[in-house]
């Protein structure tokens, strides 16, 4: 190995070990916001990066082209919040619907056998950080109308999403995501980062999923 490589090496890994942040350092970034007023969610979030760490849903997340949540309050439940999302995912553009709960700084949501918790995190105005984790059964149900399949009976996954109300957002909000999904263990290159070419779906214009 040549002087200037094992140099070229050290510089690198100096470099790496400087920019990785501390415990203390990440935990203003990854902890939750306080739910007790949840209208920082209401309204529709474009979603711009997202990670995920299960194959299944990295895979999809790969295939979705754009996506977007829209919040709205339940006019007789103060603790709950109505969801609908609409996603094109290989040229299909696929909706649904579902309660969300909100328990302490938690959103809880529950749709065919899927279950998801999700928190907020710190992020930029007009923005929406959202860390989740999410447990599936027989999931073949729903990867069927994207064509995809899987031989896992259970699937228990995390995921961190950026959304915004904008389809753009500031250099230094993205960094400060990628330090969020750093903290969490997130590494590499995002599963889903949209693309401006891509347009988005229509409200109702989306096949229906009936989670029920």
């Amino acid at each position: 190995m040549s002087l200037r490589f094992s140099v070229l090496v050290l510089v690198v890994e100096l470099f790496l070990s400087s920019s990785a942040l501390t415990p203390e350092e990440c935990q203003p970034l990854v902890t939750p916001l306080s739910l007790a007023d949840a209208s920082m969610m209401l309204g529709r979030s474009n979603l711009i990066i997202g990670y995920n760490d299960h194959q299944v849903y990295k895979s999809i997340l790969k295939m979705t082209e754009t996506g977007w949540l829209n919040f709205t309050a339940s006019p007789s439940k103060p603790n709950e919040l109505l969801m609908s999302q609409e996603n094109r995912i290989n040229g299909t553009c696929l909706s649904a619907t579902t309660n969300i709960i909100i328990d302490g700084n938690t959103a809880k949501a529950s749709f065919a056998n899927m279950t998801s918790e999700s928190h907020v995190l710190p992020s930029c105005d007009g923005c929406l950080v959202l860390s989740m984790t999410g447990y599936a059964r027989n999931i073949n149900k729903i990867l069927n109308l994207i064509n995809m399949s899987s031989g896992e009976e259970e699937i228990t996954a995390r995921a961190l999403y950026l959304l915004a109300r904008e389809t753009k957002v500031k250099d230094s909000d993205l960094e400060h995501f990628k330090q969020q999904a750093s903290c969490l263990g997130f590494s590499g290159e995002p599963d889903f980062h949209y693309d401006p070419k891509k347009e988005f779906c229509r409200e109702g214009e989306g096949f229906k999923m009936s989670f029920s």
